[in-house]
């Protein structure tokens, strides 16, 4: 539980007293004048937890700059399990249910879930919300768990600045991995898009600007530039000239929507079946459709939440750790102390030495997925990366690695440049194996903790 706070026992207090549950731990913050801060049954006149089940349009975007936040909200409806662990559904505002002024939800922070704690007091203006609303004015479980959000990341303000991986992981306790779309073909794009899809992964994708006076602007396709939205849909269609493929996106601010082909009211959609046609988006509710290879043009990056890490199919290993100066912040890689740096080795397949010296074939190819994770210190991050090379057998026995084995050796995965951001990932296909994962800082003999994940799935069929 967030902040020792235990959502029955305080739910109980509350009830005993006749009370209405006000939150010590994160009290009304002050906003400007206009801004009252209300319980739902005051401004409304029948508020409901949720009004009909979650769906994407029950997210719609206020005066915050949390739209990665939001885009990552959207997601989530789209996966009713993940959705009623991290949003309890058995609460209300009815009296009759026991409705006291508190409300909970599930958020996973570093490693672990936490049950957080909130009290229904949210900023309104002339009794309409300030933040994020549903399209449903009755509806309240999207505001309750952006102010949730809001608490573990110590305040509203703190929404203002914020990355999709961070909240995606956060919702779902998996591993999130940033795709830069310049790197693929669109085919290759569908084809993530398709299988993370199918595997139940949330999708979330952002166009990157230069100019931070770019923010918001609205360009000509009607794509809000530096913004992130939602990807809540793949399908593959045959028109006149054969097979499209085309994804849907949502904008979270709930309109502005994408003005080109097949967006909702082009003239392509005339070109399908009468059945497929029915897979066209009339409303102004920030949702549309587009192609694929339009949407590799337009967007920068797309975020992938690798979820499911409990499953069988993975074999996944936590490690923690901190960097300590003079110790074991040896810095980056291009400084010669990098090896003093914490090492940590994983062994990738098979646990024997004749699982690991025998030639791999493709079918003993093992796919794995890395991330290092900062631990929060303050606003500040630093910038952080990390690398994993092979431990060749007569070196398996030796406990630390020295300056020149990393001369001589290059990494088989890495992070690329140090990056100021909460976690960085390492994709790559490796055969059993020992190897050696070495977490790093930019310079050296900078401070802070650090969780690490690693998932290894073992590929059933070879790449073609």
């Amino acid at each position: 539980m967030f902040a020792g706070q235990d959502f029955q026992t305080l739910r109980d207090g509350c009830l005993k007293k006749g009370h209405l549950f006000e939150d010590p731990e994160f009290p009304q913050q002050a906003a400007d004048r206009t801004v009252e801060w209300k319980r739902p049954p005051e401004f409304c006149s029948n508020p409901r937890f949720i009004e009909s089940g979650a769906c994407t349009t029950d997210i719609c975007q206020g005066d915050l700059g949390d739209c990665w936040l939001l885009s990552s909200m959207s997601s989530l409806t789209l996966h009713p399990s993940l959705f009623s662990w991290v949003v309890p559904e058995d609460q209300s505002f009815s009296k009759s249910d026991g409705y006291c002024g508190i409300f909970h939800f599930k958020l996973w922070r570093f490693g672990d879930w936490v049950d957080v704690v909130i009290d229904d007091k949210l900023p309104t203006r002339k009794n309409r919300l300030v933040y994020t609303k549903s399209s449903q004015r009755e509806e309240m479980w999207s505001a309750l768990l952006e102010k949730a959000y809001a608490k573990v990341c110590g305040g509203y303000q703190a929404l203002q600045g914020g990355t999709i991986p961070e909240a995606m992981e956060d919702f779902t306790g998996g591993i999130a991995e940033t795709v830069s779309l310049s790197r693929f073909t669109s085919e290759d794009v569908w084809d993530m898009i398709i299988q993370s899809k199918s595997k139940g992964f949330p999708m979330a994708c952002f166009i990157e600007v230069t100019q931070p006076s770019d923010i918001g602007q609205v360009n000509e396709d009607g794509l809000v530039l530096g913004h992130a939205y939602s990807i809540v849909g793949a399908k593959e269609i045959q028109d006149d000239m054969g097979e499209v493929t085309l994804v849907r996106l949502r904008n979270p601010w709930g309109f502005t929507e994408y003005n080109g082909p097949w967006s909702d009211k082009s003239s392509e959609w005339e070109m399908v079946s009468d059945e497929e046609q029915k897979l066209n988006l009339q409303k102004e509710d920030g949702e549309f459709w587009m192609l694929c290879e339009d949407f590799c043009s337009f967007f920068s990056w797309m975020v992938i939440c690798h979820v499911g890490l409990d499953a069988p199919r993975c074999d996944v290993t936590h490690l923690r750790g901190h960097w300590q100066s003079g110790v074991s912040a040896g810095g980056g890689r291009r400084l010669r102390t990098f090896f003093s740096n914490p090492q940590f080795r994983v062994r990738v397949g098979g646990s024997s030495k004749q699982d690991v010296e025998h030639n791999p074939t493709p079918e003993d190819r093992w796919s794995v997925l890395l991330e290092l994770m900062q631990m929060e210190k303050g606003a500040e991050k630093l910038h952080i990366a990390c690398h994993m090379y092979k431990v060749p057998q007569d070196l398996v026995s030796r406990p630390k690695l020295d300056r020149g084995f990393f001369t001589r050796n290059r990494p088989v995965g890495d992070t690329g440049e140090p990056k100021n951001s909460r976690g960085v990932t390492i994709r790559a296909e490796l055969a059993p194996g020992e190897y050696v994962i070495v977490p790093s800082t930019y310079d050296a003999n900078e401070e802070g903790s650090f969780y690490i994940r690693v998932c290894c799935e073992k590929k059933t069929h070879p790449e073609k």
